[in-house]
């Protein structure tokens, strides 16, 4: 694995920035302009065949550019897999414009899937193609030569549960050396056959990135088709008695639940699962046509005011870290302490952010994180590890996360060239997972 190769930091906005960004209607490569307005901060751009857009991506400019300046730490891939030509996007494999190594890769091992949701970032529909087992080794044999050894896996889907070569795909990717893998599930098969978690477990799967997208009806209703808190309910109850990780994932709607994220914090913690994770509704995919309609978009700095409000300061803005491996504006992480009671301590209060950013770049589980903040012999530091051995003391742990995706109305080159989470293809090529979502997947 190569070595970080430095620090970068964001210029400041004054009145507006220039990017690079795609028509929504063609996906020409076009330029744009982010500019702070009344209704907050804005991409402006316009196609000389398709006119002009404008999107939302920040509350407000002070807090944008908080996160545009916060530092990266960035280390370059072992193996680029395309030459750069065109330029980018147009070159995506990763060329060597692309300024970060890949921190999960998500496989997608079938196109099909056992619900319709009205929200569907793949468009997945019950019947469609997916990948051999040998296509898979094959893809992660690749991805080690590019990476220069394994990184975390997600598999995905369409539903992943439903490839009929699941437990045989972890199996082989175990034998690789790939050792943190999860996939990500609507969890309707691990609620019916309670079989099927310990079998995953058993194979080498460590976790399950769980659908989760509220705790009322109307908002797995209007996301997902029908209400489902029952099955979810069954699919935690035999991961966790399987041993398995799991980390819920809320796609977040305006108007929706945007106003029930702090409920849906209380409940993994009650819980005691291993984290949260909200990800702001794209317009890729399959959605419904009247989020298209409304200007409302749920962005990173809304994430923060929500979560301060709606927790009553339990947990404020700045416990939030803008992600050190990516473009600091694509997410958000609080790592938090969890003690005996149910309170939560962000982590970050007790080290310090720059302590703490500096050692969760690349950092897949809390034992590894725990071992690189360990004092060194004579650190000067004895209160605040005492402070941390006390708050760790019969407490367990939670992550809070935020991923702020791009559409093709939001698309922001510079964004797109700094991504971490990349898809895997069956040609073992790695593109920026938004990139691909927005001008990839139609061609796969």
């Amino acid at each position: 694995m190569n070595e970080p190769v430095g620090f970068a930091v964001g210029a400041g906005l004054r009145s507006g920035h220039e990017v690079l960004s795609l028509c929504p209607t063609c996906l020409t490569t076009i330029p744009g302009r982010v500019l702070s307005t009344a209704a907050g901060v804005v991409m402006k751009k316009t196609c000389a065949e398709h006119g002009a857009f404008e999107t939302l991506i920040a509350t407000d400019l002070a807090a944008y550019e908080r996160m545009r300046r916060s530092p990266r730490l960035v280390k370059l891939p072992a193996r680029f897999g395309t030459p750069e030509a065109k330029g980018c996007p147009d070159d995506c494999g990763l060329c060597p414009a692309h300024d970060q190594h890949t921190c999960l890769a998500i496989v997608e091992i079938t196109t099909r899937c056992n619900l319709p949701c009205p929200v569907c970032l793949a468009d997945a529909t019950a019947k469609g193609p997916e990948l051999s087992l040998v296509q898979v080794l094959a893809a992660l044999q690749l991805l080690l030569e590019a990476e220069g050894g394994p990184v975390p896996l997600q598999f995905a889907g369409g539903e992943p549960t439903l490839h009929p070569e699941l437990l045989d795909i972890v199996r082989g990717a175990r034998a690789l050396g790939f050792a943190k893998m999860e996939i990500d599930s609507n969890g309707l098969l691990l609620a019916r056959d309670a079989r099927l978690a310990p079998a995953l477990r058993e194979a080498g799967l460590t976790g399950v990135y769980l659908q989760f997208d509220g705790l009322a009806a109307g908002e797995s209703e209007f996301i997902r088709g029908r209400d489902l808190r029952a099955e979810k309910q069954a699919a935690i109850a035999n991961c966790r008695d399987a041993g398995l990780q799991v980390v819920l994932a809320v796609t977040v709607v305006p108007g929706v639940n945007d106003q029930a994220l702090w409920p849906l914090i209380r409940y993994a913690v009650d819980e005691r699962l291993t984290g949260i994770n909200f990800q702001s509704v794209v317009l890729s995919g399959r959605y419904p046509p009247e989020l298209l309609q409304t200007k409302r978009r749920f962005t990173a700095t809304h994430f923060m005011r929500a979560i301060e409000a709606q927790s009553g300061g339990l947990l404020v803005a700045t416990d939030f870290l803008p992600m050190s491996c990516p473009d600091p504006r694509c997410g958000l992480l609080a790592y938090i302490v969890v003690d005996r009671d149910g309170g939560l301590l962000p982590l970050s209060r007790l080290v310090g952010d720059e302590r703490l950013r500096r050692h969760v770049a690349d950092l897949s589980d809390w034992d590894q994180l725990l071992r690189e903040l360990g004092c060194a012999e004579g650190c000067d530091c004895g209160d605040a590890r005492a402070k941390l051995a006390a708050a760790l003391e019969g407490g367990e742990f939670f992550s809070i996360g935020f991923h702020g995706m791009m559409d093709a109305l939001s698309f922001d080159q510079e964004r797109a060239r700094r991504c971490c989470v990349h898809k895997l293809t069956a040609e073992g090529k790695l593109m920026p997972f938004c990139l691909y979502n927005i001008k990839y997947r139609h061609e796969a």
